[in-house]
């Protein structure tokens, strides 16, 4: 290349990068940590278009900026979504685009059985119960409602990939039926879960609790919305650990007051932090996480460790491993050059 690789962080949630910092001089790779969650597009490709390597984690790489991006061979997401990263304009300019498909996948998984559990056996409510009977020296169970134990039900999980999987297996235990809407997963790979295939339909109507592991796209951008709800048992609760853009906050808060599903737990919002005005803000009956599913001491540095795996594998002339746009691989204006 005529020089040494320029790895840029555009934005970051650590503490520091200090690990990635001497990972990167052993290397003999050129690394530079940004603050630029915020910043316009101008900012960012003044700022990154001479990279080879980029690591993005929140900045909003829109299509301007990725035509901006002269330098660029590779975009690391720093996590599972890339939303806030164009993906045809990516592909149009020769840039691979990749995730971290197996971060925090645990993590997630936990944090969405956490709030299953929770909202379906109404903690938040419970709690709310404890002064006041604390106060009047006696338990009061006034506005609690009736509880349902969870062994027997059916947990209806919509994408059943990296954490959909894992939310099958942590629920092994609780003698449960898992039912499963997923149009990539193979009838061998359901059987060996041991899950039922269905339709979306029939996974609303017939699940207590239904959880969500899909990516926004075209197809599911508001696809949880009155008429699922509408579908869902009363007793039914609804957990989202994805991405807020899949759900119709006006149509969940809706279906929260009207008594038409009795719970939801959510820990991601189409505008984050959620405005003071949404909807589920302050409800009984919904249980609010501010989008840390992920978040744990080791997850933190299993992804850490992910990217530094990905910047060796470029530095030895080898695509990423969590490549999101693989046409791009086959691009005639491909900016990575493979080594055979």
């Amino acid at each position: 290349m005529g020089h040494p690789v320029r790895f840029i962080v555009t934005d970051y949630v650590e503490k520091d990068l200090e690990w990635e910092k001497e990972e990167c001089k052993k290397l003999g790779v050129d690394f530079t940590a940004l603050q630029m969650k915020t910043a316009s597009p101008k900012e960012l490709v003044e700022a990154c278009r001479d990279a080879d390597i980029l690591l993005v984690n929140m900045a909003k790489f829109s299509a301007e900026v990725m035509r901006g991006l002269s330098g660029v061979k590779v975009i690391l997401r720093h996590g599972i979504g890339y939303d806030n990263l164009d993906l045809p304009a990516a592909t149009e300019a020769g840039i691979i685009l990749a995730n971290q498909p197996k971060a925090s996948n645990e993590d997630v998984a936990e944090h969405a059985i956490t709030l299953m559990f929770a909202v379906f056996r109404r903690i938040k409510k419970q709690e709310s119960l404890m002064l006041p009977s604390v106060k009047a020296g006696k338990w009061d169970y006034t506005g609690l409602g009736d509880l349902y134990r969870i062994a027997g039900k059916t947990v209806g999980i919509v994408g059943c990939g990296n954490i959909g999987s894992h939310i099958v297996r942590k629920l092994s235990g609780f003698n449960v039926r898992c039912l499963v809407f997923d149009p990539y997963l193979s009838e061998v790979r359901a059987r060996e879960l041991g899950v039922e295939l269905t339709d979306i339909d029939t996974l609303f109507a017939e699940s207590d609790m239904v959880t969500v592991h899909v990516p926004v796209t075209d197809e599911t951008r508001g696809m949880f919305n009155r008429k699922l709800f509408g579908k869902m048992k009363p007793t039914a609760i609804f957990v989202n650990t994805s991405r807020g853009a899949l759900v119709s906050d006006a149509d969940l808060g809706e279906a929260l007051r009207n008594g038409t599903i009795a719970g939801a737990g959510i820990d991601v919002f189409i505008k984050e932090p959620p405005e003071e005005n949404y909807p589920l803000l302050g409800m009984d009956n919904a249980i609010l996480t501010p989008h840390y599913a992920w978040s744990s001491i080791e997850g933190a540095r299993e992804i850490r460790e992910m990217i530094m795996d990905d910047v060796r594998r470029f530095l030895n002339g080898r695509p990423p491993l969590g490549v999101v746009n693989p046409k791009v691989l086959e691009s005639p204006n491909l900016k990575f050059k493979r080594k055979e």
